[in-house]
């Protein structure tokens, strides 16, 4: 592996030392896999699954995304419920993010000094607690509010660790050369259960038998099924032991990902949009009831046509997960998805905002899905979780930047606000994929951090 040596850590100048052994995931493999070329259509699509752990890893995270997507709806239904308040679905998305803005660091450091399977079993077990004392108070009809919103906060706290640990696990199980078709079906995954579980969440509800609290112990059923998968994952080797406290080794990461021209030009091309560009779904109620005048019913075929578009996006980056020039196809891409916001904004009739909603997640997965995989590349394992972190700040912000947005709504409509939050994300992922020279670099291909190849399987 070009740039490293035998003691597996990164001996080039200024390259820093990782902080973890590789893992036995990280042993090349090449004999235990077919060649792409040996693959049809199909199956080059779905490559990165002929790997045992990661099949494995997949199907949890199947059960995983689906419990999650049904929390979203069951906890935001409930809340509204219990306090005929749309105020309290603000509060209880708010407890669940708090913690993850102040822990993911935290986070990110724990997970890339721990046994990182280890690591997500107990978190697995945190939510199964979580889903379970929900399940009784609904049950036993005691539930209130501020019981919901602490249940959130313990919620936010879990999740905190779960995230940056799952992600950093990722390049463990697949290796360089698989993971951006494992990226992609991960999303595959979590955009397929956007649209069946809140409809699978919602028709539990409407049973007598089931009603809220039996979806509450569906969701427990789901994350046991969850640790399970985790079983048969191979254990990383050793961690080595850090005798530095966690907010020493929190800057040591912050250092690492500095010095680095291109992991910080990934950084932004994923905050921007993130925080710019899915504000447009905090709005789509406002455009169902007052722009294009369709109802509930006209906001669910609008999440629907989002979520539509965000699988076709994540199956066609798995097929192409070997396409060599990432860096290109992220700019088109990022390009794209803020016009498809426009477009959407200014869309005179329901049928043409629906066709750019679909281009919306279309656009916006596949963009996230290559930036993540291209994260990865200029990162060594040691510093995968650190990283991670940081990356998941994006997402806790999200809600803090879409408060001023929705005022900005208010105060000029909000086709005015979406299409202009879709010109800057044009605007800007292009300004720095032409004039940055830490993202030319990564298009020119000179400066990757060389992974390993995936565990046999």
């Amino acid at each position: 592996m070009k740039g490293r040596g035998a003691t597996g850590f990164d001996e080039r100048p200024g390259g820093g030392r990782a902080d973890v052994a590789p893992s036995a995931a990280s042993r090349p493999a090449a004999a235990a896999l077919a060649s792409e070329e040996q693959l049809g259509g199909w199956q080059r699509t779905f490559s990165s699954l002929r790997i045992v752990p990661y099949r494995w890893f997949w199907t949890g995270m199947l059960a995983y995304f689906l419990a999650m997507q049904m929390d979203t709806f069951a906890r935001g239904y409930l809340a509204y419920d219990l306090t005929g308040a749309a105020t309290a679905l603000g509060l209880v998305w708010v407890a669940w993010g708090v913690p993850m803005l102040l822990l993911s660091l935290v986070a990110g450091v724990v997970a890339d000094r721990v046994e990182k399977r280890s690591l997500l079993m107990l978190v697995q077990g945190g939510m199964g607690v979580v889903a379970l004392a929900t399940a009784v108070l609904v049950h036993t009809g005691v539930i209130d509010i501020w019981q919901l919103v602490a249940l959130g906060v313990c919620q936010g706290v879990v999740w905190s660790f779960a995230v940056p640990t799952r992600m950093a696990m990722l390049p463990e199980l697949v290796g360089e050369e698989e993971l951006t078709n494992a990226l992609a079906l991960n999303n595959t995954a979590m955009n397929g259960t956007r649209v069946v579980g809140p409809a699978l969440a919602g028709g539990l509800i409407a049973v007598p038998l089931f009603g809220v609290s039996g979806v509450f112990y569906v969701m427990v059923l789901l994350y046991a099924m969850v640790a399970l998968a985790l079983v048969p994952l191979p254990r990383a080797q050793a961690v080595a032991r850090q005798s530095e406290p966690l907010w020493q080794e929190m800057g040591v990461g912050l250092r690492y990902m500095a010095r680095r021209r291109a992991l910080v030009a990934l950084m932004l091309m994923a905050f921007v949009p993130i925080l710019l560009g899915m504000s447009y779904a905090a709005l789509l109620p406002v455009f169902a009831k007052d722009v294009h005048d369709v109802g509930s019913v006209g906001f669910g075929v609008m999440g629907t046509f989002v979520g539509a578009g965000a699988i076709v996006g994540s199956l066609i980056v798995a097929y192409f997960s070997d396409y060599p020039h990432r860096a290109a196809l992220q700019l088109v891409l990022g390009v794209a998805f803020g016009v498809s916001l426009f477009v959407f904004a200014e869309a005179p009739s329901f049928v043409l905002a629906l066709l750019a909603l679909a281009f919306v997640g279309f656009t916006f997965n596949s963009y996230m899905t290559i930036n993540n995989s291209l994260i990865f590349t200029q990162v060594e394992p040691g510093f995968y979780g650190r990283v991670m972190s940081v990356y998941m700040l994006s997402w806790s912000l999200m809600p803090l930047a879409t408060l001023p947005l929705t005022g900005l709504a208010d105060a000029i409509g909000p086709e005015t606000t979406v299409a202009a939050a879709g010109l800057v994300i044009s605007g800007f992922v292009a300004g720095v994929a032409v004039l940055y020279p830490g993202y030319r670099a990564i298009g020119a291909g000179a400066v990757a951090v060389g992974q390993g190849r995936p565990h046999g399987g």
